[in-house]
């Protein structure tokens, strides 16, 4: 129980500070928690398998609170079903980038198959990083610290950088930020707008999931 209260404690004190920054992304709620979790973990102090069970019904809480997302993704479906053929290219294409803008790089650095593997995992959710981590022969706990890099590194520049690239739609912001920054690049997507979370949304449920079922079959002919 006691690791619980401490999860919940960190959370409440970095949400009030996000809050109190103006919402800026370089504090999002979710870095200290996890800042602090992986340091009491490097020190001895935490033991994962201890805290995953005693975090459960956060998990499950969590599984239920997603549901919250599809909110903005209903709210705005119809401009999507009207471009439906773009929306879905836009996130094929955001897709297959972020698998190899992972992969390339790494490749010719010679880096380890495992560690390979566990970077191809970076833009989808974390429960689906780990599934998808292990069938290709990934370390699942270095796909986690990848997709959470990931995660914040998009919700804090993603929005900034679209727009120095001309790109002011907030549907086409929503697609590009939910394909490559999962939960928490869609959770900065949903603050910043309903149009652009809601893109955000689909385009985070599509690209985990194609992801998550296509790289274990392709994976082996790489």
């Amino acid at each position: 129980m006691i690791w619980m209260a401490v999860t919940a404690l960190l959370f409440v004190a970095s949400d009030a500070l996000y809050r109190a920054a103006g919402r800026r992304a370089y504090v999002h709620p979710v870095l200290l928690p996890v800042t602090v979790l992986v340091a009491a973990h490097q020190l001895g102090a935490l033991d994962l398998a201890a805290y995953g069970s005693a975090t459960e019904p956060f998990s499950v809480m969590l599984s239920v609170a997603v549901v919250g997302l599809a909110v903005p993704l209903v709210r705005n479906l119809g401009v999507m079903q009207q471009n439906r053929a773009a929306v879905l290219a836009a996130i094929a294409g955001g897709s297959i980038t972020g698998v190899m803008t992972a992969i390339v790089p790494a490749l010719l650095l010679g880096t380890p198959e495992g560690l390979l593997a566990s970077l191809a995992t970076k833009s989808i959710t974390t429960p689906l990083a780990i599934t998808t981590a292990e069938a290709i022969g990934g370390v699942p706990a270095i796909a986690v610290g990848i997709v959470l890099v990931t995660g914040f590194v998009v919700a804090l520049v993603g929005p900034a950088v679209l727009r120095m690239l001309g790109v002011d739609d907030e549907t086409a912001m929503g697609l590009a930020i939910g394909t490559a920054g999962h939960g928490i690049g869609t959770a900065e997507a949903v603050r910043l707008s309903d149009a652009m979370g809601g893109a955000a949304a689909l385009a985070m449920t599509i690209n985990g999931l194609t992801t998550a079922l296509v790289l274990p079959l392709v994976w082996p002919l790489s």
